[in-house]
């Protein structure tokens, strides 16, 4: 039976559903969101402490969330975000009203419903990291989030377009454009709502009674690991009210019309665009913390430039100047909301998440609430000042500066797992020796440096014109070309038929120093005088030279001397030879026969890495995921870790969920004869959905007779019984979790 945890499957699935989700939300919300109110509140007079509240309320609604888990406990949370996200889009109907009233009225209306539209939303988002937890793991969440802001950006985009066209129209410059585009708004927020409902989940809302939101907030700020990431989540939500009053800004100070405001936004969703692509290619690997440090410290240089704007210059200067800062402002900004979701969302609690998100949202209303009071306050302050400044605007820049010089402090104290230092973040974004490593290589000949030249063979050998071809025959002919390895190697990759011949040549020459590599590239090409070559090198006295033309022989598909491998397999003493009669045989024997004896090792091979690194073989054959080899490089980096990292994945599977913490245990205690045993107990459950004779029922035997084997043994090695257990319960899995399927 599966848990509330989604398998693989069900979360690729939901991740293509959230990213539809994500670009139709990316539609409907710009037609709905905050631009169009302002412009609506301004049209009928509303107050700097209004439009203050209006650039907050967006998360100033969180203090609905207070009441929430309790009332919503045990309810779906699919569907408690879905039924909230289309009740918002229903609010906004109430906007037609407007039609017929105007001056305070019409600004209450507004500001009533609004409110009402950031209530419903907040639901929804309080469920949205527990969400995108549900549908990811610690390994893909960073590209995940940048990948869906990118859908819901560039789709925003499009609707801004829209906005600034339908503007531009004389009858529709006014109130009744804007009205307009709520219509299409309610329309694209309802079919966003259509793909939500369709994103597979078995968890519900949790709710303790002893754990309300004040309880959690005190526990999570006793966290060093959740605490500065909450409190830069906060603070960059501050920011954000401020950084929205910009459009009040443009339109009061700058004077621009209503359609110039939508290709302002417009330009800004290509910022969050291109903030959702950079966290995209370095959140993950490079991690959020080093980011933050840089993104904030240009933020605030950015900031300080809105500020010391001379009031008398400001509608004199051209439009683009405004364009290019709030593009390089809003980037900044916005790049700072994805890495910091990506470490609140790592750092975000297994059990009572909805919980969890509705004390960060709660928190958030209270950031939002002083920052939209308080930017009003300072606009108006600016306004009234005694003292001379730039621009009426002037303190309220100050203030995000000083929040930003805030965050570049905090950011400093992030505990994010993997992150690299400032400096090897530095060497990698701002080295220009590393940018033109990649967009300034010259001819071959030209260069010295070995990496580059290696660069340049691999751009060399994807061409597929003649005189590149050509360049690589001169090289392989060269008899010590510090590059012909490289090149030989490239042939595999991509193979070349031109080439062929000289390919052979260097693999039927036992004087040729890059003989192997040859063997093994010719295990790219299907051709009968490969066959003839690699036939006869297995009646080479070298055990190597047999090992590899095997491999290759089994590459392209030959099963003519299954036999005579299977009897070389068994005679083989070295680890090299062992690993590449493992890939010919698979490729050989499709009923897969050697993985019967994955276990079956002898001494010699009992010590080192190699049993590791046989079974991460085994485990790529069979293309099972997450690989062995990840879960192995963590073990070995920090015992324990890789294990934690595996069997967070396992648990879609009752069995292994109900035995999580059991498990953990036995590792830590050397208890190996429990391992086994649960090994043996779990693929004994799904022993007949496996189809006979093949690769699969094949791992299955090694693991049953293993299993019947280890069980009684009480003296083994710990270390090398460790490795043992670990890939007998990785492959237990990948068998249970396919015979659960075949079910």
């Amino acid at each position: 039976m599966l848990t509330q945890f989604l398998t693989e499957e069900e979360k690729q699935y939901s991740q293509k559903k959230v990213y539809k989700f994500q670009a139709l939300n990316g539609m409907g919300f710009n037609f709905l969101g905050e631009t169009p109110v302002y412009l609506m509140a301004m049209n009928f007079g509303a107050t700097n402490m209004e439009l203050g509240y209006i650039s907050s309320v967006i998360f100033l609604s969180g203090f609905i969330l207070v009441f929430l888990p309790k009332l919503l406990a045990g309810r779906n949370l699919i569907k408690v975000q879905s039924t909230a996200w289309f009740l918002r889009g229903m609010f906004v109907l109430a906007y037609l009203a407007l039609y017929f009233i105007e001056g305070r009225s019409a600004v209450t209306l507004i500001l009533i419903v609004y409110t009402l539209f950031c209530t419903a939303r907040m639901v929804g988002v309080v469920i949205w990291n527990p969400l995108i937890k549900m549908v990811t793991n610690s390994q893909n969440r960073g590209t995940v989030l940048a990948q869906g802001n990118i859908a819901n950006q560039s789709a925003s985009v499009v609707s801004k377009l829209i906005s600034f066209i339908i503007t531009s129209f004389k009858l529709f410059s006014g109130i009744t454009g804007i009205l307009l585009l709520q219509i299409f708004g309610v329309i694209f927020n309802t079919a966003a709502v259509v793909q939500l409902r369709k994103i597979p989940c078995r968890e519900s809302v949790e709710y303790k009674k002893s754990r309300n939101i004040f309880v959690i907030l005190k526990e999570s700020i006793k966290i060093k690991n959740r605490r500065y990431p909450l409190l830069i989540r906060w603070i960059s939500v501050a920011i954000m009210v401020i950084n929205g009053l910009t459009i009040v800004f443009l339109r009061k100070e700058a004077g621009f019309s209503a359609n110039i405001v939508f290709l302002y936004t417009m330009i800004l969703a290509f910022a969050n665009i291109l903030s959702g692509l950079f966290a995209k290619t370095f959140a993950d690997r490079v991690g959020s913390r080093p980011l933050l440090i840089g993104i904030n410290i240009l933020l605030t240089i950015f900031f300080a430039i809105w500020m010391i704007i001379p009031l008398s210059i400001v509608k004199s200067l051209p439009i683009f100047m405004f364009f290019i800062l709030g593009f390089f402002s809003n980037f900044f900004l916005l790049s700072t909301n994805v890495l910091v979701d990506r470490v609140v969302v790592n750092s975000m609690p297994e059990s009572d998440s909805f919980g969890y998100n509705s004390m960060v949202n709660f928190v958030t209303a209270f950031f939002s609430l002083l920052s939209g009071i308080g930017g009003g306050l300072l606009i108006d302050l600016g306004q009234n000042s005694l003292i001379p400044i730039p621009n009426t605007f002037s303190f309220l820049f100050l203030l995000a500066l000083i929040l930003s010089l805030i965050l570049v402090v905090l950011s400093m104290w992030i505990l994010d797992r993997g992150s690299l230092s400032a400096r090897e973040t530095a060497a990698i974004l701002f080295s220009l020796e590393g940018l033109k490593a990649y967009s300034d290589i010259g001819k071959l000949n030209t260069i010295d440096d070995p990496v580059k030249q290696k660069t340049v063979i691999l751009s060399i050998s994807q061409n597929d014109a003649n005189i590149a071809t050509e360049e690589m025959r001169s090289i392989i002919s060269s008899p010590l070309s510090p590059l012909k390895g490289e090149v030989i190697k490239s042939l595999f990759s991509h193979p070349r038929e031109a080439l062929l011949d000289d390919l052979i040549k260097e693999a039927a020459d036992y004087g040729s120093y890059h003989q192997m590599k040859a063997i093994f590239a010719l295990g790219a090409y299907r051709d009968k005088r490969v066959e003839k070559l690699l036939i006869e090198l297995l009646d080479s006295p070298d055990s190597w030279i047999r090992s590899n033309a095997a491999k290759s022989l089994g590459r392209i598909g030959n099963t003519s001397h299954l036999e005579k491998i299977q009897s070389l397999s068994l005679m083989c003493t070295t680890a090299w030879d062992k690993i590449n009669y493992l890939i010919a045989l698979k490729n050989i024997d499709h009923t897969g026969t050697i993985f019967k004896n994955i276990f079956n090792t002898p001494r010699s091979f009992s010590t080192g890495i190699f049993r590791q690194t046989y079974y991460s073989l085994v485990a790529d054959l069979f293309d099972f995921k997450p690989q062995l080899s990840g879960v192995y490089s963590s073990k070995n980096l920090k015992k324990g870790e890789g294990l934690k990292l595996f069997l967070e994945q396992t648990r879609d599977l009752n069995h292994f969920n109900t035995n999580h913490k059991n498990l953990i245990q036995w590792f830590s205690t050397n208890n190996w004869n429990k391992i086994w045993d649960f090994c043996l107990n779990t693929i004994c459950l799904f022993s007949d959905n496996l189809k006979v004779d093949t690769p699969i029922s094949n791992l299955y035997i090694a693991v049953e007779k293993e299993s019947n084997n280890r069980i009684f043994l009480t003296d083994e090695d710990s270390s090398v019984a460790y490795d043992d257990a670990l890939s007998a319960v990785y492959f237990t899995y990948q068998i249970a979790i396919r015979g659960y399927n075949e079910n």
